[in-house]
């Protein structure tokens, strides 16, 4: 119950957000919602066994989300900046036995959180809406056909609650969703064949995402990046197929 009402709170505030923000407000959303993500991301290092960088080092992942409202050659020139800087704190901070954990944990959780958020940015907003479609959809009808009739493991070692049956559904109707959204509803200006491309690269993106964030936690042994969205965890937990799918 507690997934059901989180998800009927927070779809159309992020719908609303997305359709009618202006571009440096929806940026500014996306920044925040990435660097609370990425803030998570840190939160899981300790589980692993290794030293991580100091947690105001999120600032730069704000900073790189943010520069994909000025273009590409504001991401990169941010990008290359977030490295120094990470490698100058590293430097000054902790022990210079963990240096290249401390290096590697951060641009690592930079890129994978806030980097990828990014993408976000630069997809038109229509086009979000039909991306956002094919994950949710997708997600909702993975997790509720494999709880039904999941026999077979997809990965028992990373996720062990994720079936076949629950990929091949959340597949499937991810991607009739986007194919409904993007020509049916002429959201997107491509002919049905590219689209059913689209849709099915979005798909398999957004499930390898999944795999990935679970992938995190398990190392981590976590069931759950946070506990900020009763019944789906953290922000991370719900952000893991879009980072994959942008």
């Amino acid at each position: 119950m507690n997934r059901v009402l989180t998800a009927a709170l927070v779809i159309p505030l992020v719908l609303s957000v997305t359709y009618w923000a202006p571009a440096w407000l929806f940026s500014l959303v996306v920044a925040a919602v990435a660097t609370a993500a990425l803030d998570e991301f840190f939160g899981l290092v300790d589980g692993w066994g290794l030293a991580g960088p100091p947690r105001w080092v999120i600032m730069l992942g704000t900073a790189v989300t943010l520069s994909f409202y000025g273009g590409i050659g504001w991401t990169l020139g941010v990008i290359v900046g977030a490295f120094l800087l990470l490698m100058a704190v590293s430097l000054v901070h902790g022990k210079v036995e963990t240096f290249g954990e401390r290096v590697m944990v951060g641009l690592s959780g930079i890129l994978y959180t806030c980097g990828l958020a990014g993408f976000l940015i630069l997809v038109p907003r229509l086009a979000l809406l039909v991306l956002f479609g094919i994950i949710w959809f997708g997600d909702s009808a993975a997790y509720y056909c494999g709880r039904a009739f999941g026999r077979y493991r997809l990965a028992p070692k990373i996720s062990p609650g994720k079936t076949v049956e629950g990929a091949i559904a959340g597949g499937v109707v991810g991607i009739s969703v986007g194919v409904f959204l993007g020509h049916g509803l002429e959201l997107l200006d491509l002919s049905y064949s590219w689209l059913l491309v689209v849709s099915i690269l979005t798909a398999v993106a957004g499930q390898v995402g999944d795999l990935a964030e679970s992938a995190f936690k398990r190392s981590a042994q976590v069931k759950d990046s946070a506990s900020l969205l009763p019944g789906h965890g953290g922000l991370l937990d719900r952000m893991d197929s879009l980072l994959f799918a942008a």
